[in-house]
């Protein structure tokens, strides 16, 4: 077993042909065959299935099967006969129409009546429906229910309800000893499930049709009070119209431009006499003199019935009171509500103007007739321009005020939309829902349950004839398919072929089998014979592992296996030995949490291990303990707790792997079982060297295939399998291998 042999299947392709150099993980295959054009990796379970197959599983164990199968089946027939006694039964019928009546002229389809008919079947068959049945009057007092202690479950499990004798018809059916309790038993069941059920169920219905009308009152109460308010919108707006609202809104901002305009003529015209003010008194006039020099002095007339000026801002003033007042006459003439919170607004503006073209600045009493009132321009000017600063405000306050109307009568408009459609949907439901109570009951009773007054015997005949020929197949077909299902690995060209996995080595079977595999009748086994086999054995796997690891770096190596008792420790135990006895430092670590058994076979303690070591109790000296090989340190499981498996899932065991690789040359990892627990998994993803344990005829070829799988997908480096249980080494001894190895020996203690 030579790897650099070119027959030896990892010389055949230069993916194996690791350099002594350091190689990478990638450059580890595990494949038999990685040429192109290859045939598909198998799964361990594509046989085909035939009938010349199953015939030959048959023929190899049909003695035994036949024997079994027999008497098996004449005694479960005649068990059966004797257990089940002809009963009296009887059967009450309902009727579901498979269309459902319906005035508006739509029939449900086929679909629905088998959903609808199978529903009423399930609640028939209920816990609720049978538990209420036991209620009725004078049910438990019966001779067959009075001595019951669990009658609910008795009926669950005898009561026959289905829809066999026709699509539209329910059969509720009960057999016992006793003609007159079974009919009044079934008569019960069908009488609760019509009243809890079907006659409920239209009660609900009622009681769903004013819970709906009263929902559709609350709606239209809600459409009628979000019609009131948009009606006050409407009122304080002028309008109802979100159009004409917004054509307001544009001629109020026309009037806050033209004002505006004003405003700045006006400050313009102040600035100029403040400019001629402040010029003159720079030459030495009084400002008093100068404002007169410059303002000059307007007299006013009252005379009149409107208060006139002689310049031409009282003009302007005159005309802005006059346009006031005729918009004031015709908001009036538009909205009735005469207080109305702008028109009283441009009341106050009227007065405000009138009191201005006045040339008053507050609330004084109005002159006499005839009296000469003296202003000055710059009086005038400043007075325009507060009565131009209040009607701006008063504008905008205005424009303001439109704009939130506007919004609010949207949004209500928006709101009852949405409203008037609920409302219209659910009286659509409610005009629907009425027509539906309309309709007559879908569920009619066919026939009562009636008093049986002969025996049945057909179901016991049947019974004890289907549990014969039943128990006759199972046991022929149990002994056939599990000869068929028991695809285990029988020997090393198995894992070749059917798992296409590299074998890199085996350790051989210290029996040879025996009759039929049981160890019966088997020869004696010579154990030193056997002992040197495994040496021999695990030297051609050492030798095979050191092609394709860096002897100058440490290196971890992990055996798992697919399943339990598959000889992974034994694996372990052996390949540690071996490394020892090439002179490396090696350490052998029990990762086999559940089920540690390391320590048995290395004669160890069972702890403290690295589990105590990982949870930070002792230190790594603390764990090490001493073998009889030289150089081999063995490293138990200790007590495992979740802190331990959560530690593991942090970093999958990093940095207890690269601990133990800084103190030895090799780091043997015994693990669990793969498909069983996680850590496997979670270790193998940190390990350099990946090897996983067969063991002949008990592995089974899908779980080894599975396990491969899962490796690969985890990008392992997974190197191969190692097979336990092989008695191929023992055919060294028709060599003369034997007689050389015990020369070997005697030479060696002659010698000594």
């Amino acid at each position: 077993m030579n790897p650099t042999n070119p027959g030896w299947p990892g010389a055949q392709n230069s993916e194996n042909s690791v350099p002594s150099g350091a190689p990478s993980r990638g450059s580890i295959s595990s494949r038999v065959n990685t040429t192109p054009g290859a045939a598909p990796i198998g799964n361990g379970s594509e046989r085909p299935v035939t009938f010349w197959s199953i015939l030959d599983a048959f023929r190899r164990r049909w003695v035994p099967a036949v024997a079994v199968a027999i008497p098996a089946a004449l005694l479960v027939a005649g068990l059966l006969w004797q257990m089940i006694p002809a009963q009296f039964e009887t059967a009450a019928l309902l009727k579901i129409d498979q269309f459902q009546l319906s005035l508006t002229g739509e029939d449900d389809s086929r679909a629905e009546f088998i959903h609808y008919r199978n529903s009423q079947i399930n609640y028939i068959t209920s816990r609720t429906n049978l538990t209420s049945a036991m209620r009725v009057d004078g049910i438990k007092e019966t001779r067959m229910m009075k001595d019951m202690k669990y009658p609910v479950e008795f009926l669950e499990k005898e009561l026959s309800v289905d829809s066999d004798f026709s699509e539209e018809y329910i059969r509720i059916s009960l057999a016992g000893e006793y003609p007159e309790d079974i009919a009044a038993v079934v008569n019960a069941v069908k009488d609760v499930y019509l009243n809890d059920h079907v006659y409920h169920e239209r009660k609900e219905q009622l009681d769903y049709l004013q819970s709906m009308e009263k929902e559709f009152s609350e709606l239209d109460r809600d459409v009628t009070q979000n019609n009131e308010r948009i009606d006050r919108l409407a009122s304080e707006l002028g309008t109802g119209d979100s159009e004409a609202a917004v054509a307001k809104q544009q001629l109020e901002t026309a009037k806050i431009q033209r004002l505006q305009r004003d405003l700045e003529k006006i400050e313009g015209d102040i600035r100029l006499m403040d400019s001629q003010i402040d010029y003159l008194v720079g030459r030495g006039v009084t400002r008093a003199e100068a404002r007169r020099r410059v303002a000059g002095r307007i007299p006013v007339s009252t005379t009149s019935d409107d208060t006139g000026v002689t310049d031409d801002g009282s003009k302007q003033a005159r005309a802005q009171l006059s346009a006031l007042r005729s918009k004031i006459a015709r908001f009036e003439r538009a909205v009735r509500n005469k207080n109305h919170p702008d028109l009283v607004r441009l009341k106050r503006q009227e007065k405000e103007l009138a009191r201005q073209v006045a040339g008053i600045g507050g609330d004084l009493p109005e002159a006499p007739t005839g009296t000469n009132i003296v202003l000055d321009k710059y009086s005038l000017a400043q007075n325009q321009k507060d009565t131009l600063q209040k009607d701006i405000r008063a504008a905008e306050d205005n424009y303001d005020l439109l704009g939130q109307r506007l919004v609010e009568l949207e949004r209500e408009k928006n709101r009852i939309s949405h409203l008037v459609k609920a409302r219209e949907d659910l009286a659509k439901q409610i005009t629907s829902k009425k027509i539906d109570l309309a309709r007559p009951q879908r569920v009619r009773v066919v026939q009562e349950a009636n008093v049986p007054e002969k025996r049945n015997i057909k179901k016991r005949v049947q019974l004890a004839s289907v549990g014969g020929l039943g128990t006759l197949f199972m046991v022929l077909a149990g002994f056939t398919m599990f000869e068929w299902f028991s695809h285990r690995v029988g020997s090393t060209s198995d894992i070749a072929n059917a798992v296409n996995l590299r074998l890199i080595g085996t350790i051989p079977s210290p029996d040879k089998g025996g009759l039929l595999g049981m160890g019966i009748l088997a020869g004696k086994v010579d154990y030193d014979e056997w002992n040197r086999a495994v040496i021999e054995s695990m030297d051609v796997v050492r030798t095979y592992l050191m092609r394709h690891i860096d002897p100058s770096r440490p290196a971890s190596i992990l055996i798992t296996s697919a399943s339990a008792n598959e000889g992974k420790t034994t694996v372990s135990c052996q390949l540690a030995a071996s490394l020892a006895r090439s002179g490396k430092r090696i350490a052998i670590v029990d990762c086999d949490f559940r089920r540690p058994s390391a320590h048995l076979m290395m004669d160890g303690r069972e702890g403290p291990g690295i589990c105590e070591y990982l949870r930070g109790e002792v230190s790594l000296p603390d764990i090490c303990q001493e073998t009889q090989a030289s150089g081999l340190t063995f490293i138990p499981a200790g007590q495992v707790d979740q802190e331990v498996l959560q530690k593991l899932t942090v970093d999958g065991g990093r940095a207890m792997i690269d601990t133990l690789k800084s103190q030895f040359d090799f780091v043997i990892i015994d693990t669990s079982p793969l498909l069983f627990v996680a850590e496997p998994s979670m270790l193998a993803q940190n390990a350099d060297i990946v090897l996983l344990s067969t063991r002949k005829d008990y592995s089974r070829i899908p779980y080894v295939a599975q396990s491969r799988d899962s490796l690969r997908s985890l990008q392992v480096p997974l190197l191969g399998a190692v097979m336990v249980g092989s008695d191929s080494d023992f055919q060294r001894s028709s060599y003369g291998y034997r007689q050389e190895v015990q020369r070997q020996v005697k030479r060696e203690t002659v010698n000594s």
